[in-house]
This record gives structure tokens, C-alpha cells and sequence, in this order.
């Protein structure tokens, strides 16, 4: 509810004024006591018997109003906020009434020196951590009497309350704020604290701050327990929603860059092993950076926040693509060397044994099992098909030569699907299922914590 703070001055200026000072002639005003006469007969006056520490009734009602000026900072790294804000406090003396006294006016307004003459309910914020009364150029206290007796007290305060700060859904998260306020020095028995009605709480505006909105307020009253009885604590909380437009702007989106960066390698190709590795690096690090940016201004809190997600899965994908460089550099490796060609040793024997007729058969026999046993178990494993006479023909050893070393060059021996990949493919992979798996994760993500599912984080924290 946002009212002005002079409608509200006005119209309890004629509710209390209702009871006294109106109808006079001129002639009744010519004779009518003045706010020093007044004030003199009912306080100053040693004969009147005004007892400041007297209580005026037993309990009595005190009336408690709040009017929220400004909200000026929210801060989570000292979790508390401070507020600015007008303190109204209403309850009925009956040794200041006054309408017998045919006052010239309906209402008398004073400062706080003769506020610090009265009885008072003694009233405080006893979870601030730090208040003050405004004193530009003069100390804000405003008291007006009422010729029925009614006080109205006035405080312009700035203070600085805390926060139950809860970052799990941070930064889409909101922050509650709390002022207790009550009687220090009364306990029920004396003093009944109670929150005006209909409206306890009134804004003067609408509260924005640039990194949090005032979304919502509420106020309660319980009755506390401590050692010397009960007290009553009257409670407003305020409701702050996070703007989180720069996060998304200096933290979401230069880390979709960086992710987007990333991915270069894949296009690449094999051969631009460096290049590869530098794009790689450098994303790292810039993500690295981002994040110790962001979580600088934060709290050290043990739990995981929503941008620790976001971060530390973006480095996952950064670092998972250089995972996917160092598999690539492993199996091109040995691409553009030259092999080594061992200088074969002339033979003397014959290409071919069975092609040369020989008056010996059992001698021509021997030497075709000798040079069979020559050949490794291995290659010979490769071809079941033999010559009759037992030999291996000479383009099937080379084959299997080739064949050899290739199993040698896999370390994935044992899976034959891996080894068949060619880097290039491998490469072809990456660069449609990176961007699928970003994908999915990114609609988990949004899904989750820009819905009410995440709120419950919130709740029952």
C-alpha cells in the first residue's frame, strides 16, 4: 500500500482533534490556553503531579505504524539490509488531557524535549544491528498530544536489520529481511504491543534497489518468552527478488561464448594439434576467471549455489573437449613420419620352391618348411590359406606385417569398433554430440531453477 505520509498526518490530526478544540466562537478564542499553557499545567508545573516514570494504566495499549522511505542497500556478504524508515507509536495518557482546559487548538506538537519530560513506552529494534534517529539539521523526533490524552510519537530511523540469506538459487533467488520491534523495559503486564490497523506497513514508494526489488511484506505479532515474563514482538518481514539481469549479462553469456569457443577444435582438423590445444587452454582459464569474478562478492557458504552448477559444468565441457584433443593427438601421432623400411637381406633361394623342379622332392620340401617356420606365428594366424607345399606367399607376409603394427599403434586392442575410428571421425562426433549434451543440460537447468520446483530450496532451508 503506498499513501503518502501528509494524508495520513491530516487525517489523524482530525480523528484525534474530534474529541476537543472545535466550535469556538471569538470570544472563547480570545480566552483559550495556548500549547505553552497547556504543557506547563499538565507537566512542567511541580503542582500538577506528572510522574514520568509512572505508568499510565495497567496494561497499557501502545499502537505501532511503520512507514518505509527508502531501502538503500541488501547485502550478501554481511547479510542485513538497511532501511529507512518513520517509527509511529500511539497509546492514551490520562494526565495529559486537556480538553477542559478550552485549548486554542485541536492538537499540540512539540519536539523530543518535552518527549523526554513524558512517559514512554521505551521501545526498540532488538535484532539491528545498528540505529540511529536522523538529526539533518535537527533531531526527527515528533510528538503531538491530543486533548483526549492520545500521543502520537514520530521517529525518522535509519537502521540496519539482517537477513536470512539462503543462496542455493542464487542468482535467481529472493532474500527475507526482518525488524522485530518491542517494548525493552515493559513486559505484557504493563505494556501491550500491538500493529495498527488497517495498514501497519505503508510505502512511499516503490522499493528498487539496482540489484533487488521489494516483491512483498508482512507483518505478525507473537508473544516471546524470557527470563523476567512475556513480551510481545511485533515482526515485519520484507521479501527482496533478485535482479539478476547482470549476471546474465556478465556471467551467463560470455560463459556461452567461451563453451561456443571451445568447440572451434573440432573443425579443425588433426593436423592443428596446437592451435587445438591453445583454443582449449585459453577457455579454461577464461572460465576460470569468470567464475572467481562472480563468486568474489559472495558469502563462503558450504553449500552449492546455482552459478556453482552453471560454472563448474562449463569447465567440465571445456575440459572434456580437450580430453577429446588428447585421444585425437594419441592416434595421429605417427601420421606424416616417414616408416622405417628395414633393407632386406638378398636370398639366394629361389621366389618360389614349388616352381623349380628339383630331382630331390624331400630336399625341396625341407627347405620350404625351414623358411615357413621363419614367418611369425602371428602373421601366419592372419591367412589359413598355405601352398600345398606348406609357404606363405610373399604379399601375404607384407600384409601381415602391416596388419601387426597396426594392432601394436591401438591401445583399445580389445574393442576392434574403437580401433576401426579414424581420427577424423572421432572429430565428426564430437562437434554433434558437445552441442547435444549443452543442450540437454541447458534445458535442465533453466527447467529447474526459472520454475517454482527450485523455490523449495527456499522453504525448507
Amino acid at each position: 500500500m503506498v499513501q503518502p505520509g501528509w494524508v495520513i498526518v491530516s487525517f489523524l490530526t482530525k480523528l484525534f482533534g474530534s474529541y476537543g478544540g472545535e466550535g469556538h466562537d471569538v470570544d472563547s478564542f480570545r480566552d483559550c490556553a495556548n500549547d505553552t499553557e497547556i504543557i506547563a499545567n499538565l507537566v512542567l508545573n511541580p503542582d500538577s503531579g506528572y510522574n514520568k516514570h509512572k505508568i499510565p494504566a495497567h496494561p497499557v495499549d501502545v499502537r505501532v505504524e511503520m512507514w518505509v522511505q527508502e531501502v538503500t542497500t541488501v547485502s550478501e556478504l554481511t547479510q542485513d539490509f538497511e532501511i529507512d524508515l518513520y517509527i509511529n507509536e500511539f497509546w492514551e495518557d490520562p494526565a495529559l488531557i486537556y480538553s477542559h482546559m478550552n485549548p486554542c487548538k485541536g492538537n499540540l506538537s512539540f519536539d523530543y524535549t518535552v518527549l523526554d519530560r513524558l512517559w514512554i513506552p521505551n521501545t526498540c529494534f532488538i535484532n539491528s544491528k545498528e540505529a540511529k534517529i536522523h538529526e539533518s539539521p535537527f533531531r526527527n523526533v515528533f510528538l503531538m498530544v491530543f486533548p483526549n490524552g492520545t500521543l502520537w510519537t514520530n521517529y525518522r530511523v535509519k537502521l540496519t536489520g539482517p537477513c536470512d540469506m539462503n543462496l542455493k538459487r542464487f542468482p535467481m533467488d529472493q532474500q527475507k529481511c526482518m525488524l522485530t520491534f518491542e517494548s525493552f523495559n515493559y513486559n505484557t503486564g504493563d505494556v501491550r504491543m500491538k500493529w495498527n490497523q488497517p495498514a501497519p506497513v505503508i510505502l512511499f514508494k516503490e522499493i528498487e534497489l539496482p540489484d533487488f526489488t521489494m516483491v512483498n511484506y508482512s507483518v505478525v505479532a507473537v508473544e516471546q518468552m524470557y527470563p523476567a515474563g512475556w513480551w510481545d514482538e511485533l515482526t515485519v518481514t520484507f521479501v527482496f527478488r533478485r535482479r539478476y539481469g547482470w549476471y546474465i549479462l556478465q556471467g551467463y553469456i560470455p560463459t556461452y561464448l567461451t563453451i561456443f569457443i571451445s568447440w572451434i577444435s573440432f573443425y579443425l582438423g588433426t593436423k592443428a594439434i596446437p592451435a587445438r590445444t591453445m583454443i582449449g587452454v585459453n577457455a579454461l582459464l577464461a572460465m576460470t576467471f569468470q567464475f572467481g569474478n562472480i563468486i568474489r562478492n559472495l558469502p563462503r557458504v558450504s553449500y552449492v549455489k546455482a552459478i556453482d552448477i552453471w560454472m563448474l559444468s562449463g569447465m567440465m565441457f571445456i575440459f572434456a573437449s580437450l580430453l577429446e584433443l588428447a585421444v585425437i593427438g594419441y592416434m595421429s601421432r605417427n601420421d606424416g613420419v616417414p616408416s622405417r623400411v628395414k633393407p632386406r637381406r638378398q636370398s639366394h633361394e629361389p621366389a618360389a620352391w614349388s616352381q623349380i623342379s628339383s630331382p630331390r622332392p624331400g630336399l625341396q620340401k625341407f627347405w620350404g618348411e625351414k623358411r615357413t617356420a621363419s614367418i611369425p606365428a602371428e602373421d601366419r594366424e592372419l591367412d589359413d590359406t598355405t601352398n600345398p607345399n606348406g609357404t606363405m606367399p610373399p604379399g601375404r607376409v607384407k600384409y601381415a606385417s602391416v596388419e601387426r603394427r597396426r594392432r601394436r599403434c591401438c591401445p583399445w586392442s580389445c574393442l576392434p569398433s574403437l580401433c576401426s575410428l579414424r581420427a577424423e571421425r572421432i572429430d565428426k562426433y564430437s562437434a554433434i554430440g558437445f552441442p547435444a549434451a549443452y543442450f540437454i543440460f541447458n534445458c535442465m537447468y533453466w527447467g529447474y531453477y526459472l520454475t517454482p520446483i527450485s523455490k523449495d530450496d527456499e522453504a525448507t532451508f
